[in-house]
């Protein structure tokens, strides 16, 4: 069984230091731009080299992240910063975009790639589609339990790693839109203003809490079992935390993992104190959910009273050096040459000579155990030796100044040759933003909806296509099958391994049976679908030329395009093929692995839920299909048709009305000022990001 790694979080150099000396095998963090963290501080090209070879001379690895979704103006300055961090002898990235996944493929080829939890890599074929395109590790959704863990390592290749300590999420990440659309922070730019952790109210209700806002996780009695599961690194949460925190959660985590055995009140306490939103829970680790996950009345007051003493504690804890990476020496003392001191790490080996060449002793002469007894004085290095040698001809002498500076001369040039065996050639393959090309689609309107209601409503009109839910297919086939040569299959936006392997056979039954394609929200489902007409969801979060393309290659017929971009980014992708735009509808803006209805409401719930924020305006909820997990919708509904003449002028190729809360008179009405152009108006409405963009 591999050994596990203890991956810890940096949001400066303080917080490195503090997980590396606390025991940390890996540390992760970011530069200044395209990390998901951008209110870290966070390390410049300077610092971000300083921190890579401090983890490399004390034997831990060093992740960066650039885990940010990527617009084409910025693929230059992406293109540069790569070849830095590969120059650096950055251990991986970490990444999130396809396009920035395919761009360092190209231009860093030999930099290892791991797949962001922002991914949203959920299930089985997840991980296999990216071990295809030569991804060594995959972070995997937060909301898995260890069976559904388990069951993936089981039939995957490619390293696991799960967060066992932290913040949660209350929406699959990667697919949380809340701060974006609310107040142009997009969490996928690293930006995110945790709307989550507000008061909202459920239904209706008077009362208000702070019902979208999970307590933090806390795995440390999940150890066993998720070693067992075939995980092969445990990440900790915390950018935007302190140095304190890195070293107790790092500490704590590294006295279980080294010790297996029952986690001690004391330890508990510890962990309780440094950090604590309102409680802790173990997350989906055990496959539960429901409201005890949540902090309703406490998520905005993290630290405890009277921890002041104990983060003096640690932070007195972790100065000095206490990963010292062993080393073996052999010095060679001979009348007339120049002294020599051979060192070894690993493999790697360095000779160095010094320039001072010692006399004939005319009182103490140097010996054997006077020259290792010096020689070994390794203090504040990085450096302890595990083994040292001498060699010594009688009747010579160099002073205790020599020998220091012998030693710190041997050991500098070993730590320079540690860190460049880290470094890597530079490819000095740079961005092409002329490889891409566009071609000029036929117009076409989609119409997606949500019930069943809906699709008697709309199955008559002259819509170029029909995006159905697999479950409305299912209770109305007869309706369905009128239509099904226009009809794409929309399937859950989360597919865990069981809702997979059944959706998927259902789909393939109706796509046999002449449906004209499926709507895929993930990567998992493209090989499953491989040969059928495949067309992408706005949740593939498609920012630029580079995913664009990539998807294309994967066989995809059209791509919506995230919702997060303005008409002028939209503008500059290359559409090799159909690009999409959602021109009327509520745009959802989460997903929940948990029913948020449920936390102040009884189940099962009605048609018509709601939450209600602090200023009284209100989000729709939905359920993801017709799995019991919450879809929330943006509070008021995108409507672009006053702006068709400038999407059509950018090379969009299909328009997506999105039907969700709307009677069936609605959705005539809707269509038909869209189509032909009758009158509409929407009294309280957005037009998105479109005319702004996000940040």
């Amino acid at each position: 069984m591999r050994k596990v790694e203890l991956l810890a979080p940096a949001g400066n150099f303080e917080c490195l230091v503090a997980a590396v000396q606390s025991g940390a095998d890996a540390v992760y963090f970011a530069g200044k731009s395209f990390g998901a963290r951008n209110f870290a501080d966070n390390f410049d090209e300077t610092e971000l080299k300083a921190a890579v070879d401090y983890c490399h001379l004390r034997g831990v690895r060093a992740y960066v992240t650039v885990n940010t979704l990527v617009l084409d103006p910025e693929m230059n300055e992406l293109s540069d910063y790569l070849r830095f961090l590969s120059a650096a002898g950055v251990d991986a990235i970490i990444v999130q975009d396809m396009g920035v996944l395919q761009l360092a493929k190209k231009i860093v080829p030999d930099l290892p790639l791991h797949a962001s939890t922002q991914m949203t890599i959920h299930n089985v074929e997840g991980v296999k589609f990216l071990e295809k395109l030569g991804v060594k590790r995959v972070v995997l959704s937060r909301e898995l339990s260890a069976r559904e863990i388990k069951e993936i390592s089981s039939n995957t290749e490619a390293e696991l790693e799960v967060f066992i300590h932290g913040a949660l999420c209350m929406s699959y990440s990667g697919q949380c839109l809340i701060s974006s659309m609310i107040g142009g922070r997009s969490g996928n730019r690293g930006k995110c203003a945790q709307p989550c952790r507000l008061p909202y109210s459920i239904n209706g209700s008077r009362d208000k809490a702070f019902f979208l806002s999970l307590k933090d996780l806390m795995g440390i009695k999940h150890l066993d079992s998720l070693r067992e599961c075939g995980v092969l690194s445990l990440k900790i949460e915390g950018r935007m935390k302190g140095a304190a925190y890195v070293a107790a959660v790092v500490s704590v985590y590294r006295k279980y993992i080294d010790a297996p055995e029952s986690v001690t009140d004391e330890d508990i306490k510890i962990l309780e104190s440094i950090f604590n939103r309102g409680g802790y829970t173990d997350g989906y680790l055990s496959g539960n959910k429901g409201s005890e996950m949540f902090a309703p009345h406490k998520p905005d007051n993290p630290y405890l009273k009277e921890t002041a003493k104990l983060e003096k504690e640690l932070l007195a804890g972790i100065k000095g050096e206490k990963r010292k990476m062993k080393i073996s020496g052999k010095a060679i003392f001979k009348n007339e040459t120049s002294p020599t001191l051979c060192l070894s790490a690993g493999d790697i080996t360095v000779e160095y000579r010094h320039n001072m060449i010692p006399e004939r002793a005319k009182n103490a002469a140097l010996d054997v155990a006077s020259v290792i007894a010096q020689l070994s004085k390794t203090g504040g290095t990085p450096f302890e030796f595990r083994e040292i040698s001498a060699e010594v001809e009688g009747g010579l002498f160099l002073s205790a100044g020599e020998l220091n500076k012998l030693r710190r001369e041997a050991l500098k040039m070993l730590e320079e040759k540690i860190i460049r065996s880290f470094e890597r050639a530079d490819t000095k393959k740079e961005y092409d933003d002329e490889k891409f090309s566009s071609v000029e689609a036929p117009k076409e309107f989609v119409c997606e909806i949500t019930n069943d209601e809906q699709l008697e409503a709309v199955k008559d009109l002259e819509f170029d296509k029909f995006y159905i839910p697999i479950g409305v297919i299912e209770r109305n086939r007869k309706v369905a099958d009128s239509i099904r040569e226009k009809t794409v299959i929309v399937l859950p936006a989360i597919l865990k391994n069981d809702d997979f392997v059944k959706y998927t056979a259902i789909a393939k039954n109706l796509l046999g049976c002449g449906y004209h394609g499926v709507l895929m929200h993930n990567v998992s489902l493209i090989n499953e679908f491989s040969g059928h007409n495949i067309y992408g969801g706005f949740r593939l979060n498609v920012t630029n030329s580079y995913s664009f393309d990539f998807l294309k290659k994967m066989g995809l017929k059209a791509i919506g395009l995230s919702p997060e971009l303005n008409f002028r980014q939209i503008e500059k992708i290359a559409k090799p093929i159909r690009a999409g735009v959602m021109v009327y509808g509520r745009l959802p803006i989460a997903v929940s692995e948990n029913c948020l209805i449920k936390n102040d409401d009884k189940c099962p719930c009605h048609e018509n839920n709601t939450l209600t924020d602090r200023m009284g305006v209100k989000f729709p909820v939905i359920k993801d299909g017709d799995i019991c997990r919450s879809v929330i919708l943006n509070s008021k509904k995108t409507v672009l048709l006053s702006e068709m003449d400038k999407i059509k002028n950018i090379n969009v190729g299909f328009f997506r009305l999105y039907f969700t809360d709307e009677s069936p008179e609605e959705c005539e009405k809707i269509s038909n000022a869209f189509l032909t152009g009758s009158e509409y108006r929407e009294e309280d409405f957005t037009r998105g990001h479109f005319n702004k963009g996000f940040r």
